[in-house]
């Protein structure tokens, strides 16, 4: 980070440390500030290398360089300033549920599988839409949303095909996953969003985490984010228990480089053996938007 460099070396010349001078001046050049110099313009005396104690800047340098920095900012929002805004994380966050989607095809309420957009502040605390929590009774309301929770599991949909068709996805998970839980929500996952350490605290009220990624290094890593965002918590992969003729099937195969990644990230994890060992076997991957064609 560019910023945050420059801060770091700006520190080092106000407390009389040497800096790399080369690397100051393109990372000033860098920024577009406006202001010309030349190394020669600069006051400092030699170390060793590249090197050197800087004694004095430009007036006009100096003056620009302490502005920037003073409008760095420290979050996102305060860093919009120096249109920074991007060097720092989101101040909250969002997902998008499907609530009670075990019920899915079984009630007619008009709210049964459409997702609803839960909220996440930046300390990690949700918060349901009103019209959801005044539908439920009074004693099951905010907090005891979470004592549900805990017995309830989830299900993490990474591909937006497929959660938006998830009455389709559900029956293929029952009839070809071996899934067999009946009582949980969906969640999207939205690829990697979904590991944001915001989301620690929702997800770790669950009883159990079913994750249902592409069979590949971006859904390995995807998913070995999660187990590390959450080492206590259950977590199942969902893969189909015809994987390796899916993936004879798949025409292309991947690079030998992919394969060794995917099958580094996977010996971390025992949840990940399976798909690493197929993978291996057959040096193919899959996108789970495939499991709508079934």
């Amino acid at each position: 980070m560019s910023a945050h460099s420059l801060k770091i070396m700006l520190s080092s010349i106000k407390n009389g440390k040497s800096i790399n001078l080369l690397r100051f001046k393109k990372l000033v050049d860098s920024l577009n500030l406006g202001v010309r110099f030349e190394l020669s313009d600069i006051k400092a005396t030699k170390s060793s290398g590249n090197n050197y104690r800087v004694i004095g800047l430009p007036t006009e340098l100096d003056q620009v360089l302490k502005h920037y920095v003073n409008q760095i900012g420290d979050d996102r929002i305060s860093s919009a300033r120096q249109n920074l805004s991007h060097n720092h994380k989101v101040m909250g966050s969002y997902l998008l549920l499907i609530h009670d989607a075990h019920l899915s095809g079984l009630l007619q309420s008009s709210n049964i599988s459409h997702p609803m957009v839960i909220t996440i502040d930046a300390q990690g605390m949700p918060s349901y839409p009103p019209s959801f929590l005044e539908e439920q009774p009074l004693d099951m309301q905010a907090s005891a949303e979470v004592e549900r929770r805990k017995v309830k599991d989830a299900v993490i949909i990474e591909n937006r095909q497929l959660f938006l068709n998830w009455t389709q996805t559900k029956a293929f998970l029952q009839t070809r996953c071996q899934f067999s839980s009946s009582n949980y929500d969906v969640i999207f996952g939205a690829g990697n969003d979904i590991s944001n350490s915001l989301h620690r605290k929702f997800l770790s009220d669950y009883q159990k985490l079913y994750v249902c990624g592409d069979i590949d290094l971006g859904g390995m890593t995807i998913a070995s984010n999660l187990i590390k965002l959450l080492p206590d918590s259950l977590i199942e992969l969902v893969i189909p228990d015809d994987l390796e003729q899916r993936l004879n099937q798949v025409a292309s195969f991947t690079k030998p480089k992919t394969v060794s990644d995917i099958r580094h990230i996977c010996s971390h994890h025992v949840e990940l053996y399976a798909v690493s060992d197929v993978i291996t076997k057959t040096h193919k991957t899959l996108e789970q938007e495939s499991y709508l064609y079934d």
